[in-house]
């Protein structure tokens, strides 16, 4: 019952959205608010390429498959260097708390992952 609040059938990530809110709460109380705000905008940043990615190969659908892993390999190679530099980014220049900032992505991600499961 619970699982089918959080099930996004127009495509909002329900799940991950509600972490995100709940956690960057938690640490608006303990004064890390910016890195929590941070955190999730890298987390929904990474979300919204997956998605962006997944659905370039849907519309092309006479790709061959060595094509189709190039283009995964791509993705990820993209997805992860730019999660380095933002998160490198928020730490060494913006100062923000490595504890939010980190438990921000994980969680998020941890929600992106449930939505995947909701909407299979």
């Amino acid at each position: 019952m619970a699982i089918d609040i959080l099930a996004t059938d127009n495509g909002w990530p329900k799940a991950q959205f509600s972490i995100l809110l709940i956690v960057s709460v938690y640490f608006a109380i303990n004064d890390a608010v910016l890195a929590a705000i941070y955190g999730s905008m890298i987390s929904l940043l990474n979300t919204g390429l997956i998605n962006r990615h997944t659905n370039k190969q849907r519309r092309q659908l006479d790709m061959s498959a060595g094509a189709s892993f190039g283009m995964m390999a791509v993705s990820v190679i993209i997805r992860m260097a730019l999660l380095a530099a933002l998160t490198l980014f928020g730490l060494l220049i913006l100062k923000l708390s490595p504890e939010a900032l980190i438990i921000v992505l994980v969680l998020g991600q941890v929600g992106f992952l449930i939505d995947k499961v909701i909407n299979k």
